[in-house]
């Protein structure tokens, strides 16, 4: 998507340790058009697929998830916490995701149903 290139070129910052900033767009300050804009595209590039559901991590996926959900039909939007919960009941998915910003890595989990 060139406007996300574009924006990552203009406003993105490289860290020395190889991970990329976007926090002044993308998850500690959201651009709402561009999140906009991004949600368009994947219904663009999906439009065959049958998408009942966006699925991504807590925290800062929940935001754009939430956004490009409306392209698709206000699918439901589904986030993996990063923690067990007593709210968390009955069978589970769960795998292992590094984070690359906290520098571990965290089980995700998510209800089955």
């Amino acid at each position: 998507m060139k406007l996300l290139e574009e924006r990552i070129v203009a406003d993105g910052e490289v860290k020395a340790d190889g991970v990329l900033k976007v926090g002044s767009f993308l998850n500690h300050q959201l651009d709402t058009a561009l999140l906009d804009e991004m949600g368009a595209e994947w219904a663009r590039l999906f439009a065959d697929k049958p998408i009942n559901k966006i699925l991504t991590i807590e925290a800062s996926g929940i935001g754009i998830a939430c956004i490009a959900a409306r392209h698709f039909n206000n699918a439901p939007v589904v986030f993996a916490k990063k923690a067990k919960s007593i709210n968390l009941t009955g069978d589970q998915y769960m795998t292992k995701v590094q984070s690359f910003t906290h520098g571990k890595v965290f089980d995700v989990i998510v209800e089955k149903r």
